[in-house]
């Protein structure tokens, strides 16, 4: 099993729904999100599935449904991961 790190920025909802497909291969995939999550319908559904699957999320930004992190244990949990993937 790999770990991977889905770091999302702009492209959120196509980012969300990436991360819900690389889980068919029983891989370990965890969200970071690095700014407010964009409240549009489409980005709420993507985020929707990606919460209702059980994924991990971390994020630079208070949400409650995020694990919140500093910039510093942000970035070091980073180097835990098998691949990392920019959105």
């Amino acid at each position: 099993m790999k770990r991977i790190a889905v770091v999302v920025r702009d492209r959120q909802s196509e980012a969300f729904r990436m991360s819900v497909g690389l889980t068919v291969l029983d891989d370990q995939v965890d969200i970071f999100i690095m700014k407010p999550v964009k409240d549009d319908p489409r980005t709420r559904e993507e985020l929707n599935g990606a919460l209702d699957l059980g994924l991990k999320f971390y994020s630079l930004i208070h949400d409650n449904r995020f694990e919140v992190l500093r910039l510093d244990e942000f970035a070091g949990k980073l180097l835990e991961y098998d691949h990392v993937i920019p959105y």
